[in-house]
């Protein structure tokens, strides 16, 4: 009885949820150190873009594990941190890094003609920010998509786009999320540096919890109707 009492208290709900939190955010820390490493210590300057690129290659990977563990925490309210996250890390490794290299690689040509264009007087420059802007929206689903579920590629950008549209209260919710965090970063780095992305994660996976049921019941029903013709 007397341990039944102590799990069940609040504190000791948040305590675990801390320790979720906290190691899922040491693994991605460590998982993509060299980033960290860069980030920190290289100026943010035209000359160093590839060298960011390169370090950002791991980063999809564990993004994707992050989300994944998030998203059983979300679902299940348990987790086993270390296990979850690096099976999670490996399940989904190839696919990520499909994904990611297409939509990374997207994402640096579109700075570099941002940066190009800054100071033209032609559209150009606005053009390539909104598909900046269009390739984030697609990355806020297409990274759960594939830790929640088996996708192809080929599928994957279009799923993303149309769930933009579709669950755009889920969309508004994730951009919040993300802005929200990212303010809190740059305002109390030290601190935040500890949580944020497991936290994102975690407001992300709740965020879409509606939109993976649905989907996965449309998914079910794609995949039934395609078994039975």
């Amino acid at each position: 009885m007397m341990s039944r009492s102590i799990t069940d208290r609040p504190l000791y709900t948040m305590v675990r949820y801390l320790y979720y939190f906290f190691l899922t955010n040491f693994y991605f820390i460590v998982c993509n150190l060299l980033f960290f490493i860069v980030f920190y210590l290289a100026d943010i300057v035209f000359e160093n873009i590839l060298l960011f690129y390169v370090t950002l290659i791991p980063m999809g990977p564990t993004i994707t594990a992050v989300l994944s563990s998030m998203g059983k925490l979300v679902r299940e309210k348990d987790l086993n941190p270390t296990k979850d996250f690096f099976i999670a890390y490996k399940t989904n490794f190839i696919t990520t890094m499909k994904y990611w290299l297409i939509q990374l690689t997207v994402i640096f040509i579109l700075l570099i003609d941002i940066l190009q264009t800054a100071t033209d007087t032609s559209l150009f420059s606005m053009i390539y920010l909104i598909l900046l802007i269009v390739c984030i929206l697609i990355m806020i689903y297409a990274l759960p998509i594939i830790a929640r579920f088996e996708v192809k590629i080929k599928n994957l950008f279009i799923i993303s786009i149309y769930a933009n549209f579709k669950y755009i209260k889920a969309t508004l919710l994730n951009v919040s999320t993300i802005v929200a965090f990212g303010f809190i970063y740059f305002n109390f780095p030290s601190l935040s540096t500890l949580f944020t992305v497991s936290l994102i994660g975690y407001f992300v996976m709740y965020n879409l919890q509606k939109p993976m049921i649905q989907m996965e019941e449309e998914m079910s029903q794609v995949s039934n109707t395609e078994e039975s013709s």
